[in-house]
């Protein structure tokens, strides 16, 4: 492992990065995902671990918007809030960051039963039987894939290699 990066800082490993890597030998990434009018939300203006983030711009229940981005990364529950502070149990409403049109719900949730499961598409086709689906609840950490309307639960985001 690098101690440097190439700008000359040290490199603080994430521990949450240290188990999954200790866990498997591939790390499995979100490399695109859509909103329903065909707009990557995959953006390289935030990075995980250097790895471009997904960025969704959201508005509270009062009323206030910014942007919060998730990280690719399958297994990691990390993000990071731009411009809006965020309450746990909050809900929210979710937004494509390009075209500002609302993301679809796919489902109640099941875990906190309070929220709604947003779609975020994997292909340009905005096919609900090929999404990523993620809770609009601040806190609930469901999330589903769909595909070929099979539904894995508990995963973060899509695995894509």
């Amino acid at each position: 492992m690098k101690r440097f990066d190439k700008n000359g800082m040290l490199i603080i490993p994430n521990p949450e990065n240290t188990q999954i890597v200790s866990k498997s030998k591939e790390l499995l990434v979100v490399k695109e995902c859509y909103c329903p009018n065909g707009h990557n939300l995959v953006s390289t203006r935030v990075k995980f671990n250097e790895i471009p983030g997904i960025i969704l711009k959201i508005i509270n229940s009062k009323n206030r918007s910014g942007f919060i981005a998730l990280s690719p990364v399958f297994g990691q529950k990390q993000r990071i809030c731009l411009d809006i502070d965020l309450v746990d149990d909050e809900t929210i409403r979710v937004f494509c960051p390009h075209c500002n049109i609302e993301l679809p719900v796919f489902a109640n949730c099941t875990s906190c039963e309070s929220g709604k499961l947003l779609a975020l598409f994997l292909d340009k086709h905005a096919s609900y039987k090929n999404c990523l689906a993620l809770c609009n609840t601040i806190g609930c950490k469901n999330a589903q894939i769909i595909t070929s309307e099979n539904i894995l639960k508990d995963i973060k985001y899509l695995i894509a290699k």
